[in-house]
């Protein structure tokens, strides 16, 4: 049955509940029905009773065998609905999920079943309230801009129609009536972006994320270069399936064994610590909470929104199936393949190297996922590396650098030379072995039950590629995390866990795959103890299957010494480029640790972002709108890592601040009818106070401050940057008339450890201990107090 793949298809059992007819089946065959027959063509035996049997023929051009997961995905795939939600009824389509009868769905057993009445009543359902879209492939020969209505474009139409007519007539009539609606058109465009622009700016006020949209359909726009190949351009479904091929030839080509008894005996893993047996009602509901809505929708065509929306009624159902793909330990087949999008990596180009993959999931999967990634990620917090700031909650590209931070300029302010590796994963989300997935998911205690579930959830997952309307032929993904997922990032970092335990004496960071190791070197001793690490980290790049793209490995020196020591360090036996500037986590490094050109480049960015603000927003007249352009374009870029690089030296200071006060100003402008053009009659920080802004460098330190605050009372866990927070215990405490200063300040040598960030924070938190004890007063306190001292102390 398995060679030939036939399907059994008689359920129908004897007199003595067995059954010994067998009606065997393709998948080319059609769908095939048996029952027991009523009338028997010769005289009936009781062990084999008589069979009915009805086939529904296959098409004419018939799909993959639905008993393969390839058949199942390309079924799934072919029959994707396109349903229109713009023209949605969403009145009816809300009041028919609330009054849906979903006990059909409770009393089945079989997964697929179950998933079945599942899709089959909500697509129902769609199907009465939700048009179909009009299947329109390539591009239209007209575009008009989104605030035309449909009568504007009828009329545009007419006038067209009216102006030939007056070419071919000449007649002043026919002028006059061409004129006529010419003159309409004019004064009906002008009401619709009059009223297109009220209704977006009004948007943006209830919701900053949609301007977004708004931001891409006014910066310029590239034309879209078509795919060429040999020299020659492709059409869409030709590009469709060269975009397959390219990011299909990641994976690897061989199937992953994935056995769960094998990885469960290998890891000798005594007591189970990771189960998962069932989810409650409520962590469901608070994943399709966490949904964001205006994400695309995925192979079932159902998006993200309307599952947020009827979270109350839909949570019963889904609960329902998942507590039952966990009891089965079986993920479902039609939720393992991935619709993905290439997007560019920069400007659109002819090659489909310069593009990326962007999957998008099913919902119902992308919830079921997300309720499982909370559940585990709290059972498996506390073996989690601290080296690892990717991924998990209360870290992030900040606190990564900031660890880093600690750690290199107590040292070059020392006189010490630190040297920094950084290793470059070769594609690391697409290249997991999955073998050594689960056998890393069995070594941090799951149990049989939940590996067999990650077995299930890992094999045969499949992608196809969506461009311009034209989709490829599925493929396999046989390695690597699933992308798009909520797992994916969890199963990463359990991934390359052990890689910070493989490293002896220098200090090893990560971020999701960003790997650096730094270590201080005083002679070339410190440089072999480092070159070992790097080999001992490239051994488990080897032995764990994830390896290194050695030609984008670099090494820095960081050091004021003249004569640096220059150590040639090599990875997999090849030389490790030398660079005096390295781009870590969005912030350039250069071994003075100055910044300066990091904050100029930042500058540069952020005034053209503010030119495209002001000019975007002239004619808004709703305040708020304005103000959520300039934090997101632009104040955005003003203060990413600011806590990292934040300058001491007035130039630079003053340089990130004018960018600010050229907006404050303008905004003030805004407001009151009048351009504070006098510095002297308009102060900046009396302009700032009016428009309610605070000054860049005070959020600067306020964001750094309290985060410390936070580690001390143990609200946040960073322990690289909490050594360097040394509690002051001083002699003769009876004797002082003043309070001692809580947090010891670092003996400096250079204004580089005396001006950083993390010092100047530690010298405001003992001001702020002098007024009051951060340890018991309450937030809300703490951050009037802290921003009291900011905005009123003398630098």
């Amino acid at each position: 049955m398995s060679y030939c793949e036939f399907t059994q298809s008689n359920k129908v059992q004897n007199a003595l509940g067995r059954q010994l007819d067998l009606v065997l089946s393709t998948g080319l065959s059609g769908e095939v029905c048996v029952a027991a027959a009523d009338d028997a063509l010769v005289p009936v035996d009781a062990h084999h009773p008589p069979l009915a049997a009805s086939v529904c023929p296959a098409p004419a051009h018939p799909a993959p065998l639905a008993s393969s997961p390839a058949a199942a995905g390309a079924a799934a795939r072919s029959i994707r609905p396109q349903w229109n939600f713009y023209k949605a009824d969403y009145q009816l389509l809300y009041t028919m999920l609330t009054d849906a009868d979903w006990s059909t769905l409770y009393e089945t057993h079989d997964l697929e079943d179950i998933l079945d009445v599942f899709y089959d009543q909500l697509s129902h359902i769609l199907d009465l309230c939700v048009p179909r879209k009009a299947s329109v492939r390539g591009n239209s020969r007209y575009v008009y801009p989104e605030w035309y209505t449909g009568e504007i474009i009828r009329d545009i139409k007419r006038k067209a129609y009216l102006h030939k007519k007056f070419k071919q007539s000449k007649l002043d009539c026919d002028y006059n009536e061409y004129a006529k609606i010419r003159a309409q058109i004019k004064k009906s465009i002008e009401i619709a972006y009059r009223d297109h622009k009220y209704k977006i700016q009004n948007q943006f006020a209830k919701d900053p994320k949609a301007f977004w949209q708004y931001v891409r359909s006014k910066k310029s726009r590239v034309n879209r270069q078509n795919i060429m190949k040999n020299g020659r351009d492709l059409s869409d479904e030709q590009c469709a399936e060269e975009f397959a091929d390219f990011f299909k030839s990641v994976y690897n080509q061989v199937p992953p064994t994935l056995d769960a008894q094998a990885a469960a005996a290998e890891a000798g893993v005594t007591s189970a610590r990771v189960n998962l047996n069932h989810l409650s009602l409520n962590e469901v509901q608070i994943a399709l909470q966490n949904l964001k809505p205006k994400r695309s929708s995925g192979p079932d065509g159902i998006p993200p929104f309307l599952f947020r929306d009827c979270a109350r009624v839909l949570a019963g159902p889904l609960h329902h199936i998942y507590n039952t793909c966990l009891q089965q330990s079986t993920f479902p087949e039609r939720w393992k393949i991935s619709r993905v999008v290439p997007v560019p990596k920069g400007k659109s180009g002819p090659d489909v190297s310069g593009y990326r993959p962007v999957a998008v999931l099913s919902t119902p999967a992308k919830v079921f996922e997300s309720a499982i990634q909370s559940s585990i990620q709290g059972q498996v917090r506390a073996q989690l590396s601290d080296a690892q700031h990717g991924f998990r909650p209360g870290r992030s590209t900040s606190t990564n650098l900031l660890n880093f931070m600690a750690q290199v300029i107590p040292a070059v302010d020392a006189g010490v030379q630190v040297d920094a590796a950084y290793f470059d994963f070769r594609k690391a989300f697409d290249t997991v072995d999955n073998d050594v997935l689960l056998r890393k998911l069995a070594d941090i205690g799951c149990t049989p039950h939940l590996l067999q579930f990650f077995v299930s959830y890992m094999k045969d997952r499949q992608q196809y590629v969506d461009y311009n309307g034209f989709e490829s032929e599925p493929y396999y993904t046989r390695s690597g995390v699933s992308q798009g997922s909520n797992l994916g990032p969890l199963e990463f970092i359990i991934m390359i866990n052990s890689l910070p335990e493989v490293v002896r004496h220098a200090t090893c960071l990560l971020f999701a795959d960003d790997l650096k190791l730094l270590l201080e070197v005083r002679d070339e001793s410190d440089c072999t103890r480092l070159q070992n690490d790097i080999d001992r980290v490239v051994k488990w790049s080897h032995d764990n299957k994830l390896y290194f793209n050695v030609s984008k490995c670099s090494v820095i020196s960081f050091t004021r010494s003249r004569s640096p020591v220059c150590y040639e360090y090599k990875a997999e036996a090849t030389p490790m480029t030398r660079v005096t500037q390295v781009r870590d986590l969005g912030v350039h490094l250069t071994p003075e640790l100055t910044f300066r050109e990091h904050i100029i480049n930042i500058c540069k960015k952020a005034y053209r972002n503010l030119g495209f603000v002001l000019r975007q927003s002239q004619g808004f007249t709703n305040i708020t709108t304005i103000r959520v352009l300039y934090d997101a374009l632009v104040r955005s870029h003003l203060e990413y890592g600011g806590v990292i690089w934040a300058p001491h030296e007035a130039k630079y200071s003053v340089m990130l601040e004018r960018v600010q006060n050229k907006f404050t100003r303008h905004l003030y402008w805004r407001l009151y009818g009048v351009y504070p053009l006098y510095p002297l009659m308009y102060p900046t920080l009396f302009v700032l106070g009016m428009v309610g802004y605070n000054q860049l460098r005070v959020r600067r330190e306020f964001a750094l401050i309290l985060y410390l605050i936070k580690l001390l009372r143990g609200k946040e866990h960073n322990p690289g940057v909490l050594r360097c927070l040394c509690l002051c215990v001083p002699d003769r405490y009876v004797e002082r008339r003043r309070r001692p200063p809580l947090l010891s300040v670092p003996t400096a040598r250079t204004n580089l450890l005396a001006k950083t960030p993390l010092t100047r924070a530690i010298r405001t938190i003992n001001e702020i201990q002098n007024n009051i004890d951060i340890f018991s007063c309450q937030f809300s306190e703490l951050a009037r107090m802290i921003l009291f001292i900011l905005c009123y102390k003398l630098d």
